[in-house]
């Protein structure tokens, strides 16, 4: 059976726990993208399984059920915690601040349904597919170009070895390009990495959130929610990081960060 790039499949040593597209052959070795998670992994062609259309077009359709289904679970927590009454209250004489995102995805299906829930949360979010390896170089010209106040790089990532991934050093590259740009962690908020991202150096080079201290498998979903956590938290209040990472849905330990102060603004008309 031939396998060629963009095709999906599942690994026979992983006992085809996921499924992955082709995102490259090297000779012996598959690079592969996770379908679900925000992973890159690697393997042997005869390791590998191919999966038929039929059951690719139910997983992507799973794969959008997952994401409103988690979208409306956050708009739960949006009533309870007042932001939506907020607007709809008549007595309210004033409107929030729109907030400025920026998002920057080494895959485009998962950019795609992230901008459609930015603006299902009343997000006002600006993204763009970027494959890991060019985000470094592009983003000089679009953090200048839309002076986000949150900015998001991910894609896909995975450790291979002891401490060897494979795109976190774009990510840490980026993240530093960034911060040239605004130095102050308050006024240019990032969330940068994947799946088992080196989290640690991603912290460093200047991100106030990253993935993954635990090298735990990220939620293509995961960003959005952590913008919108940060979206909806005042700017006098600083983000509960506790509180994100245990509410996130990869799980405790899938995400960290630094004290942060929120972004939500109150304009009066």
């Amino acid at each position: 059976m031939s396998l060629n790039k963009g095709d999906f499949v599942t690994r026979r040593s992983h006992n085809r726990d996921l499924v992955f597209r082709i995102e490259d052959i090297k000779r012996d070795k598959v690079i592969l993208r996770s379908f679900k998670f925000r992973l890159m992994a690697d393997a042997p062609l005869d390791d590998l399984i191919k999966v038929d259309t039929g059951k690719i077009t139910r997983i992507k359709k799973n794969l959008h059920e997952e994401a409103l289904e988690i979208l409306q679970k956050c708009r739960k927590h949006l009533i309870l915690n007042t932001r939506v009454f907020r607007n709809s209250n008549s007595d309210a004489v004033y409107t929030e601040y729109p907030v400025r995102v920026l998002h920057l995805d080494g895959d485009k299906e998962y950019l795609n349904i992230s901008l459609q829930n930015y603006k299902n949360l009343g997000l006002k979010a600006r993204g763009f597919f970027i494959p890991e390896e060019g985000q470094p170089e592009k983003i000089s010209r679009y953090v200048t170009k839309y002076r986000p106040d949150i900015l998001v790089l991910t894609g896909h990532d995975g450790e291979f070895g002891d401490k060897i991934y494979h795109t976190s050093r774009y990510f840490i590259k980026a993240v530093k390009i960034a911060r040239k740009i605004e130095p102050d962690l308050d006024q240019l908020i990032i969330y940068a990495g994947a799946c088992q991202s080196d989290y640690d150096k991603l912290i460093e080079s200047g991100a106030n959130f990253a993935s993954s201290p635990q090298n735990k498998m990220i939620h293509f979903m995961e960003p959005v929610l952590l913008v919108e956590k940060i979206a909806s938290t005042p700017f006098n209040t600083v983000v509960p990081v506790s509180e994100v990472t245990a509410n996130s849905i990869s799980g405790e330990g899938a995400i960290g960060g630094v004290e942060t102060r929120g972004k939500l603004r109150k304009k009066y008309p």
